[in-house]
């Protein structure tokens, strides 16, 4: 996740880049590593399996003589998404701090009712980049399950959603696969219980104030 270093990335990282990450170009994203054998051969598989790229091909150290080495796909990042990308970067300190303060405003009014599971912190060492503030209700303490209470914060402006959906869930994997949610009754327990609250960088303190305020009027008025 941009923005929250985890000591190594592994032999291959990926990157996602969408609309909603801490860094956006819009679509797109990256992918890293530390073996330059593996990065060449996915800047091969990335661009129609050429072996030269357009600054390969239309500077003037390049030559427009190419081959096709793979059976590769259309997957390059545009220049123009990547000169959003740098502007975003330039930015990403910034914004990955306000929404840690956004999370821990939530966090902390969170913990004080009993009906509510807020995000575990970061363990030591890390950090989080809180690309997304997930809270779990319990539904034990609550008359209303997940569905109600999205429905309760819609009636008061507050938009939410879930993150995500689990794979058996999905028509291919049931049917490929035969996959059935009570085959995974951990992951269905904590499906059927969590929502992802707002949290993004230009959220005024009155914002997270009223998204507060509407989770602890539902608890409230549904307590069981």
């Amino acid at each position: 996740m941009e923005g929250a270093p985890v000591g190594s990335l592994g032999d291959a990282t990926a990157f996602s880049f969408y609309a909603t990450k801490n860094l956006t170009t819009a679509e797109g994203g990256m992918l890293t590593s530390d073996d330059g054998d593996f990065v060449e051969q996915a800047r091969t598989w990335h661009l129609h399996g050429m072996s030269r790229d357009a600054w390969q091909r239309y500077t003037a150290e390049g030559s427009w003589l190419y081959d096709v080495l793979l059976p590769g796909f259309k997957n390059n990042m545009t220049d123009i998404q990547a000169a959003l990308g740098l502007v975003q970067l330039a930015k990403l300190e910034r914004n990955v701090a306000r929404r840690a303060e956004i999370a821990r405003r939530y966090t902390a009014a969170f913990t004080q009712m009993a009906e509510l599971i807020p995000a575990p912190p970061a363990r030591p060492g890390d950090r989080h980049a809180h690309h997304l503030y997930m809270l779990r209700l319990n539904l034990e303490r609550l008359r209303i399950d997940r569905g109600r209470f999205f429905q309760e914060l819609n009636k008061r402006g507050i938009g939410a959603s879930v993150h995500f959906i689990p794979l058996y869930q999905f028509t291919y994997y049931r049917e490929r696969f035969h996959w059935r949610p009570e085959d995974f009754p951990v992951t269905e327990g904590i499906f059927q219980s969590t929502i992802s609250l707002p949290c993004y960088p230009r959220m005024s303190q009155a914002d997270v104030d009223r998204v507060i305020a509407a989770v602890g009027e539902i608890v409230e008025e549904h307590r069981a």
